[in-house]
Parts: structure tokens; sequence; C-alpha cells
């Protein structure tokens, strides 16, 4: 009887599903998309799937992103796991900062980083990186903002 209690709680629970949504993945989103006129900071991920510092920013960055809001600023992730350099570099001029990712990466794309861009200049104002926590990385962005 017990066990019959027990599936039964725990197919109730599944039913009802997580009373709230975990974050998705900025590498789920496949194709780029131009930012927003509003925007003022591109937050871009430079990944890739064989990458083991993405794997490890990723998870905290959607859950910075899931739990704050920032007015202005748009996450996107540059995806080289095809090792592609033209996709990424394509998906780098829907963003409008080719420019910017082609001069920081002249002969090989790095990947495992969050790139803080100011849209107007192009300039990267911030960098995040693995070893940074949670709040490292609100913290960069807001600082990134002003």
């Amino acid at each position: 009887m017990r066990f019959f209690l027990a599936a039964l709680s725990l197919a109730t629970l599944a039913a009802c599903g997580p009373s709230v949504a975990a974050p998705g993945s900025l590498a789920d989103v496949k194709e780029i998309t131009a930012p927003a006129e509003d925007t003022q900071l591109l937050a871009v991920l430079s990944y890739a799937s064989w990458c083991g510092a993405c794997k490890a920013l990723d998870p905290k960055v959607e859950a910075v992103r899931a739990s704050q809001a920032f007015p202005g600023v748009e996450f996107f992730a540059l995806d080289y796991s095809a090792r592609d350099r033209e996709a990424y570099f394509a998906d780098a001029e829907t963003l409008g900062i080719a420019q910017t990712m082609r001069e920081i990466f002249p002969e090989k794309i790095k990947t495992g980083q969050l790139y803080l861009v100011d849209r107007s200049s192009g300039d990267i104002v911030g960098t995040v990186s693995q070893s940074m926590t949670e709040a490292d990385i609100t913290a960069a962005i807001q600082a990134a903002l002003s």
C-alpha cells in the first residue's frame, strides 16, 4: 500500500510539473536574429558544445538571466561547435559585431567566455568567465550597462 501511495504521489507531482520553469540554454537557440532597436548591451557567449568552460559558464549565465531583468541587454550565443569560422562570423555580422569578433579572434576562435559588447560602439566593455559566481556575473552586466 505504501508503494502505491508513493507511486501515486510521484505521478501527481510529475503531472503538475515544476513550480518554476528551469532556465534554458543560450546554446539551444540555433538562429541568430538582429538585436532589438533599444538594445544597449549585447551579452554574447562564444560557445561550443565540446567546450568544458562553456558547459560550466552557460548554466550560470542562464540562472542570472532567469533571475534578473536587465533592460537594454540581449543575450546571444555564437556557436562554434562545428568549428565553422564563416558561420560564426556570419552570426556575428547579424548581431552587428563581426568586426569586433574578428579583432579579438584574428586567427583562432576561443570559446568559453561571455563578452559584454556596447552596441553603439562595438567595444567589449566586459567579459565573464566560468570562474565567476552568479553574483559576479550580475555585477559585471550591471557595470557594463553604466
